[in-house]
């Protein structure tokens, strides 16, 4: 076995640490250094410039791997964007962008940034639900979507846009021969979103299988801890008619607040 002593021996004769010749060189830049010349050929350089050009190196390949951070982060938002269900005409909503015209309007949009903010604490989102109730054309959609996005962008989450008739609709389809997705796998995927928005809430017939599927998606959520955003056009009686107690139960509890858009329309 060779030891350390042999291999220092080894490399001392080797030509590329066989010294020649020492001496003063000047730097441009640094001024005097010693310059090292070697019986290969090879000749230092100022240490200050090579530690420079080291440092620089460093500095270009932590720039380019934030690059590429940013460049694989873009493009998981962009997948996670367009995998959402969003619809085209919100993609480009955001919190600040909702037009405040009453004091209303304010506590509705200061309760939706306080719940978008809990998606950023170190224990995660507390899985309390928020209930927009309200005409069309009042925002619930808008602000529903911006805090997706929120979400997605700000809290590489997962979000999904769905509604009522979608879950039921991927419900049936399930129970087809050729069905990609059982119901199991349908429920846990809608289960699973860091945010689900449900919207069209009262748009169902009110079959005893359309409830089930919804109730347990809703529950399925509420025992993983997932908030969900619920949309209807309904009063309040009118939505606990159509969801039953059981979810409106889920949908309160824990802080979870029912919001009235009771403004008129902004398509006005």
């Amino acid at each position: 076995m060779v030891n350390l002593i042999q291999i220092g021996s080894m490399l001392a004769g080797h030509p590329q640490f066989v010294v020649c010749e020492q001496g003063i060189a000047m730097c441009g830049t640094h001024g005097e250094y010693t310059q090292t010349k070697y019986k290969s050929g090879r000749v230092t350089k100022c240490p200050e410039c090579e530690r420079e050009r080291e440092q620089q190196r460093i500095a270009d390949e932590a720039a380019a791997a934030q690059r590429e951070a940013a460049d694989r982060k873009s493009k998981l938002i962009d997948e996670l964007i367009g995998n959402s269900g969003i619809p085209k005409r919100f993609l480009g909503k955001t919190l600040t962008g909702y037009q405040i015209l009453s004091d209303e309007q304010r506590v509705v949009l200061d309760a939706a940034k306080t719940f978008a903010q809990e998606f950023k604490k170190p224990g995660g989102h507390s899985g309390r639900c928020l209930t927009f109730l309200g005409n069309t054309g009042t925002g619930k959609s808008h602000i529903a979507v911006a805090i997706a996005l929120h979400v997605i962008k700000n809290c590489n989450g997962t979000a999904r846009f769905t509604s009522v008739s979608e879950i039921n609709r991927l419900i049936r389809e399930s129970k087809s021969y050729n069905a990609l997705h059982t119901e199991t796998e349908i429920i846990t995927a809608f289960g699973n979103y860091d945010l689900l928005i449900v919207d069209e809430v009262g748009i169902q017939s009110g079959t005893d299988a359309e409830s089930r599927a919804l109730f347990d998606v809703f529950n399925t959520r509420y025992q993983n801890m997932k908030p969900t955003i619920v949309i209807s056009n309904l009063n309040f009686d009118q939505l606990r008619d159509a969801l039953g107690e059981r979810i409106i139960d889920r949908l309160k509890e824990g802080g979870g607040l029912i919001l009235g858009f009771n403004w008129r329309s902004h398509r006005q």
